[in-house]
């Protein structure tokens, strides 16, 4: 695959930070694929933007609850993992009206120990409680593709955020950067508080929940959502550093401003009992590093892979520039001009 950069990606299969708050292991991963799918969203049809998705090759435009676990492969390091994980993949608008690419590099998936249960009264969370793993066959969501304004009062707003990887800093904002990047980082925080009965919804979020005390990223979870679980965190690579004129970058479903960054998820873990065992085997002095840590289990390097099943028939920009977003998505919304301030906690890896 060409259109990945195999020596920044390389880098990836490292882990990222060896000592995150709350951190239980991280899941590295190459890119899988560049297409139009949204097996959550819009199963059984070409999806109304593209997607950058990593993780397991059986993905596709419909997988029942039981395809991803079943997937030949993936992508990631941790090869009992083949849930898939994406967001929408990023462009660049031409001087010529045309859209090209952005290198999309591979991700870090975070696996943390943030909220907790929900129990009357209480506001803040026990030192010692330890949330369940994400159930078997979980879909959930987080963002919304047609936000252009930010809402400093929603989690789910500040669960959206963007890192600007530079020399000398690296600047959060919940917009695209106001500013040229060596790297982009896209960064999703998916909510952690589940109903404790369903796998999806009809809405694909109603299941899940942030939490009612606390922030984005921890808490007490409402009555609602009573049962946490381990928060799953993404960020997602792209080489912005050919495209200095920021105010240029794109979102595939037309967004200039960032805002509607979004990502979706589907359990896949082929060992769900590795999963559960993870913060009982993965926090010791060694960590996730720990040869006991359950989720090594087969541990290998992280690659880039062809799906099992051909992705869409159309020119999503993977052999050069294309005239219009696929999906014929207008640009709409104003590119953010000036840097916004971070609304209470950020997320701190």
């Amino acid at each position: 695959m060409p259109y990945f950069s195999s020596l920044l990606v390389a880098a990836l299969s490292l882990p990222i930070v060896q000592h995150a708050y709350g951190q239980i292991f991280t899941v590295n991963c190459q890119p899988l694929t560049i297409q139009r799918s949204d097996p959550v969203l819009f199963p059984g049809v070409i999806s109304p933007h593209v997607h950058a998705v990593i993780g397991g090759t059986a993905f596709q435009q419909t997988m029942s609850t039981t395809t991803a676990v079943n997937a030949l492969d993936t992508t990631c390091d941790k090869k009992i993992d083949h849930s898939n994980y994406w967001q929408p993949q990023l462009y660049h608008r031409m001087t010529n009206g045309s859209f090209e690419l952005i290198t999309f590099q591979g991700s870090a998936v975070y696996y943390l120990n943030r909220a907790c249960d929900y129990v009357a009264g209480e506001t803040t969370c026990p030192s010692t409680f330890v949330p369940k793993a994400p159930p078997a066959g979980l879909r959930m969501v987080v963002g919304n593709p047609t936000l252009r304004t930010f809402d400093a009062s929603s989690f789910e707003q500040q669960a959206i955020q963007h890192v600007c990887l530079q020399d000398n800093a690296s600047p959060n904002t919940f917009s695209l950067p106001p500013m040229a990047c060596d790297r982009l980082r896209a960064e999703t925080f998916f909510p952690s508080c589940w109903d404790g009965v369903n796998l999806d919804s009809a809405d694909h979020t109603s299941h899940m929940a942030f939490p009612a005390t606390g922030a984005y990223n921890g808490g007490v979870c409402p009555s609602t959502h009573p049962v946490a679980i381990y928060s799953v965190f993404y960020e997602f690579y792209y080489d912005t550093s050919p495209f200095p004129d920021y105010e240029n970058w794109v979102y595939a479903m037309g967004d200039p401003t960032g805002y509607g960054l979004h990502g979706d998820f589907i359990n896949g873990w082929t060992d769900q009992t590795a999963l559960e065992n993870a913060v009982a085997t993965c926090s010791g002095p060694q960590g996730a590093q720990a040869a006991t840590c359950s989720v090594n289990e087969n541990e290998g390097a992280a690659v880039a892979l062809t799906p099992q099943v051909a992705p869409p028939s159309e020119q999503v920009g993977l052999n050069g520039a294309i005239p219009a977003l696929p999906g014929n998505n207008p640009v709409t919304g104003t590119p953010i001009k000036r840097r916004s301030r971070l609304y209470g906690e950020s997320f701190q890896i």
